[in-house]
């Protein structure tokens, strides 16, 4: 039967490896600490209501301090607009990304090909979704102008 062998010590590489990891993770810890959680910043819309049958471009931008876990999307009375409108009428655009300071601002347009009554009792809602939190901006369209009255004289 053989001898059974004395316990190794670890060597100096593994004698790091332990500190290393506790200091990365506190690293980690301590900048996770410091973001901020995604904000929409800006809601662009038309400042009069569309006319009927008009194409309408309504843009959402938001920042981020962790843009590639950040989702920014569109829904339509609580569903995605995909699935509220499936023949296209509205859809989405791509998000587009620009480095802003130490995170990135995201922008998303909403597209309407032929605006109609139905877009204006539409509950559109952005949304900016990250693991540090989520932040929501509500599409409210301008009340039409009153049209106007004929005079007597």
């Amino acid at each position: 039967m053989a001898a059974p062998r004395p316990a190794r010590t670890p060597g100096p590489p593994a004698r790091l490896l332990l500190p290393l990891l506790c200091w990365a993770l506190a690293s980690c810890w301590t900048d996770a600490m410091a973001l901020q959680p995604p904000s929409i910043t800006v809601l662009r819309k038309p400042t009069q209501p569309p006319r009927p049958g008009e194409s309408v471009t309504v843009s959402c931008e938001a920042v981020s301090d962790l843009p590639e876990l950040t989702l920014l999307y569109w829904l339509g009375n609580g569903s995605f607009v995909e699935k509220l409108h499936p023949d296209g009428a509205v859809r989405e655009g791509t998000v587009l990304e620009e480095p802003r300071g130490s995170g990135v601002a995201l922008r998303r347009d909403l597209h309407i090909v032929s605006f109609g009554a139905r877009h204006l009792s539409t509950n559109f809602t952005c949304v900016v979704l990250s693991p540090l939190g989520v932040d929501t901006r509500e599409l409210k369209w301008p009340s039409p102008a009153p049209a106007e009255s004929g005079g007597l004289g």
